[in-house]
Parts: C-alpha cells; sequence; structure tokens
C-alpha cells in the first residue's frame, strides 16, 4: 500500500488518495462483510460505496451530478467488466484445479477495480476544497444505497465512521 496510515475521518484536513483509502478502510473490522452483503443482499456497488466514504471524509455530500458522473463510469466497469471477472473468479472457487487461475483472475478483478476508483477519483476535481460536515457519511451512503436498506446503511455507518 502506498501509504502507511489510517484512512481519515469527516472533517480531516487532506485525504489520502481514493485507492489507499479504500484499501484500508475496506481492512476494517467488519467493512468487508457489511459491503460484501450489501452487494449480494441489495446490488450495491462496493467501489461506489468506499468512493462515498471518501466523499464524506473530504467532506463532500454527494449532488446529482456526481451520482449521474459515478453511474455512468459505474455502466462502463460494473456490468462490462468488474462483474464478469467476479463470476469467474466465483466460478472458478469450487472447480478442480482452477486455484491458479482464479487468483489471475482475481488479480485481474482487482486491477479493474482499482482502475474505476481513478476514474470515480477524478471527478472529485470539480469538487470545492475539503471542509468538515458531520452528516456527510450517513448522506452519502443513503444516496449510494436502496432507500429500505436502513439497517445496512446504520451498519454500514457505524462500521465506517
Amino acid at each position: 500500500m502506498p501509504e502507511d496510515r489510517a484512512p481519515e475521518g469527516p472533517g480531516d484536513h487532506a485525504p489520502a488518495p481514493l485507492w489507499p483509502y479504500a484499501l484500508e478502510l475496506y481492512a476494517r473490522p467488519g467493512v468487508a462483510a457489511l459491503c460484501l452483503e450489501a452487494q449480494d443482499t441489495l446490488g450495491a456497488d462496493v467501489p461506489l460505496l468506499l468512493w462515498g466514504a471518501w466523499a464524506a471524509a473530504r467532506g463532500h455530500v454527494l449532488t446529482d451530478a456526481d451520482m449521474g458522473a459515478a453511474r455512468s463510469l459505474a455502466d462502463r466497469w460494473r456490468g462490462p467488466v468488474i462483474a464478469p471477472l467476479r463470476h469467474a473468479r466465483r466460478a472458478l472457487k469450487d472447480l478442480p484445479g482452477g486455484e491458479a487461475l482464479r487468483q489471475t483472475v482475481k488479480a485481474a478483478e482487482l486491477e479493474a477495480e482499482r482502475l474505476y476508483m481513478a476514474a470515480l477519483e477524478a471527478l472529485a476535481g470539480s469538487w470545492p476544497a475539503p471542509s468538515p460536515c458531520p452528516t456527510a457519511l450517513r448522506d452519502n451512503l443513503a444516496r449510494l444505497l436502496p432507500p429500505d436498506a436502513g439497517l445496512v446503511t446504520e451498519r454500514l455507518h457505524k462500521a465506517l465512521s
């Protein structure tokens, strides 16, 4: 990992670049499991959730314009690239002799997510300078998860805070 520090919380001055921030956040206890639960049960986009948390760390509440640009990127990365890689990786898990290929596909999936998140990070170029916003994380999660996902939203908020 390029930086050896914990992700900043909402209101800190200089958030880490998105990719190292997301890796460190995802490694926190319970975060990966909650993100995967949201992905598998609600169709949530984990890179978007981590991007939303990163935006909140910058004090930025996602706007309609942010969401439209992010969804456009998601349409280009998630369905045609990341989802097929994830599907192949999961299918290889149960195939005899498929572990080496599974690891190769897993690395490709991770690289695709890194590139997708680099594109998401670029969207922040038009955001105002970071500033404290105590409700940014809750607001961003509410925009990124379905309205009926209140319990998952609250659990993720707690894990990401």
